[in-house]
C-alpha cells in the first residue's frame, strides 16, 4: 500500500481493534487476525509483550 490506509481499508473488527490499541501500551487482547492486519499495515507494533499503535494508527483511530 502506498498510503496510509483509512478506516474505510479496515473491518469493523479492526477499526475496533486499533482503537483499543490507540489508547496505548496493551496485552495482546485483541483477535489474532485483526492483530496480524493492523501489524502489516503499520498501524500497531506488537512490541515488547505487548502492542503499541504507530503514529499512523493514532491518526486512523482518530478519524
Amino acid at each position: 500500500m502506498n498510503r496510509i490506509p483509512g478506516r474505510d481499508d479496515l473491518t469493523p473488527s479492526e477499526f475496533a481493534s486499533l482503537c483499543l490499541v490507540a489508547k496505548g501500551f496493551m496485552g495482546r487482547t485483541i483477535p489474532v487476525s485483526a492483530r496480524k492486519r493492523l501489524v502489516e499495515l503499520g498501524l500497531i507494533q506488537d512490541i515488547m509483550g505487548g502492542l503499541m499503535p504507530t503514529p499512523a494508527g493514532r491518526m486512523v483511530a482518530r478519524a
